[in-house]
């Protein structure tokens, strides 16, 4: 308590936090981790668009060359905003007031985030891979059959992956549910 009873924040030299925490360095990690979560929510409505797209055309040559593009942007785009985007948010998490398991919504992002990131690589990206293939045996004048599992993959991962991503979002603005029984006095 500071002089006339008002609650007085601690810098980040009080806290032990050092120059982690500085003012500098948690923004500059801010900025990064909105960038790349932004950049990661815009590539799966752009995946989710594509998938659309190359279900209901009737355009071989289009199909295709979306359901090639959607490997490129798995691995090239997904992989590395999904690893950057969970990377600054553990950090922002290690070096703010919020931690990684002090406030629920900090820990239900963490699980959602967790989930997206190991299933892109194992789950999704595969499957596109997969769409790869169904494209290079199919004579470039027909359209490729799927399957109804590829249209589940398309649909499914777009959808799931949407949703979790707008849910991170929505707590990260509104920040309920308070601290979790793991939060220190």
């Amino acid at each position: 308590m500071g002089k006339g009873g008002e609650v007085r924040q601690r810098t980040a030299a009080e806290s032990g936090k050092g120059l982690l925490a500085s003012r500098g360095f948690r923004r500059t990690t801010t900025t990064a981790h909105v960038i790349f979560s932004v950049g990661w929510l815009g590539v799966t409505i752009g995946d989710l668009t594509l998938g659309v797209t190359a279900l209901v055309t009737d355009r071989p040559e289009l199909q295709h060359a979306i359901l090639r593009v959607l490997v490129v942007l798995g691995e090239l785009a997904l992989i590395p905003l999904s690893l950057l985007a969970f990377l600054s948010g553990v950090t922002l998490g290690l070096i703010t007031k919020w931690g990684l398991v002090r406030y629920w919504w900090v820990l239900v992002k963490l699980v959602l985030t967790t989930i997206a990131l190991v299933l892109i690589p194992f789950s999704l990206v595969p499957g596109y891979a997969n769409f790869s293939a169904v494209v290079d045996a199919t004579p470039p004048d027909q359209l490729a059959d799927i399957g109804s599992s590829g249209v589940s993959a398309l649909l499914g991962s777009g959808c799931v992956s949407l949703t979790m991503y707008t849910t991170c979002t929505v707590l990260s603005v509104f920040k309920p549910w308070g601290k979790t029984p793991l939060a220190r006095p």
